[in-house]
């Protein structure tokens, strides 16, 4: 009896732990299973003048169909702002009110007016109900912290002197997993996308009934590329922008072969400020005859913050930056023991610094304050 009385014991006890430790690889694996969410802010301005506000109405649609036709309803939150909330303050509080995590994609999209505010050396949205600068909008997206953020705005940059300050609905068949072009560029990438349809002096062109009437000559070509695209794992953000540049030409000059004569504009122009992988430089070639592999000294692309020091925008991977935890959104205040505020600051200082680099540098999702020491990569 007490042999028997001792084996019942051990075998409830085995059996808890294995209850247990199944309960632990169900909580596991429900966590990995929560996917990162892409949020599509969508700011057609419907109420637009000069007829513009039909064409938004058109890109409008072909935006949220494209990313509902190549991301699982489980993982797309699509926020649109309607015509009559079409104003600075109301833009703001959609971006800053929205739930992101900083493993999350936030995209926002405009269509409508816009113009370079020549006094203040900006672009700037014209809203029907108002004004907004790029940069301020751009300021809110990035302080959302998310995993890459994305401003991409279909709108004029033609100079001026100062600024003061729908289709029949279908019903949508989201697919079963994100298609391979959108994990490409929106899932596996970190840091900041701003890209607008016109150079500065140029106006953003629409196909109004000339051509087919399918809508801003800058959203249908990006729309059409990432469509045919759409199970290409292997574009980046540099091949679509490429290849979007030569679309967008296209289809001005599809409109306009001998150019827009009231203007005298002969081409269309996007402008990619800043996106993942721009004007990072190339690793160094290895001379001697050792095994080590081409590396990065650091790794990270970095802007001024506003707040002082310098913001990383992306962080490349497999470089000491990735390898030593630093995270997209960190603010650098010191390398070295030197205060870091400007682009040449930042470029001095990693020069500068012998194989190990101590940074100090602040975590914006907790606001702590932490000093790495970077084993460099050269």
């Amino acid at each position: 009896m007490t042999y028997s009385k001792t084996s019942s014991k051990i075998f409830r006890q085995e059996y808890f732990c294995l209850v247990f430790l199944f309960f632990l690889a169900v909580m596991a694996s429900t966590q990995q299973a929560v996917a990162q969410k892409i949020h599509l802010i969508i700011a057609a301005d419907t109420n637009a003048s000069g007829g513009v506000g039909a064409i938004t109405k058109i890109d409008h649609w072909n935006v949220k169909q494209l990313f509902e036709s190549n991301i699982p309803c489980s993982q797309l939150n699509i926020v649109t702002i309607p015509a009559e909330e079409m104003r600075e303050s109301d833009i703001f509080k959609t971006v800053d009110s929205l739930d992101i995590s900083n493993e999350d994609t936030l995209v926002f999209y405009y269509s409508g007016h816009g113009a370079f505010d020549r006094q203040n050396q900006q672009q700037f949205l014209q809203l029907s109900l108002g004004n907004v600068y790029r940069s301020e909008l751009l300021k809110h997206i990035v302080q959302k912290s998310p995993r890459l953020s994305i401003l991409l705005t279909d709108c004029c940059n033609v100079q001026v002197d100062s600024v003061a300050r729908e289709r029949q609905s279908e019903i949508t068949v989201f697919p079963q997993e994100i298609s391979p072009l959108f994990k490409s560029l929106f899932i596996y990438c970190k840091g900041v996308v701003d890209i607008t349809s016109s150079k500065l002096g140029e106006y953003s062109f629409c196909d109004n009934k000339k051509v087919g009437n399918r809508g801003s000559c800058f959203t249908y070509p990006l729309v059409d590329l990432m469509k045919v695209n759409k199970d290409n794992a292997q574009m980046d953000w540099n091949q679509l922008i490429t290849e979007l540049s030569t679309k967008v030409d296209e289809a001005f000059k599809e409109l306009y072969p001998n150019g827009h004569t009231p203007s005298g504009q002969m081409s269309q122009t996007i402008v990619a400020a800043d996106y993942p992988g721009k004007n990072l430089p190339s690793p160094p070639a290895v001379t001697d005859s050792s095994d080590e592999k081409k590396s990065y000294r650091f790794g990270v692309r970095a802007a001024q913050h506003q707040g002082g020091g310098m913001r990383m925008l992306e962080i490349i991977s497999d470089s000491p930056a990735e390898r030593s935890g630093l995270e997209v959104g960190d603010v650098i205040l010191e390398i070295n023991g030197k205060t870091i505020n400007t682009e040449q600051d930042y470029s001095d200082a990693v020069d500068a610094s012998g194989k190990k680099m101590q940074v100090k540098l602040i975590n914006i999702r907790d606001g702590k304050t932490m000093t790495p020491t970077i084993e460099l990569g050269w």
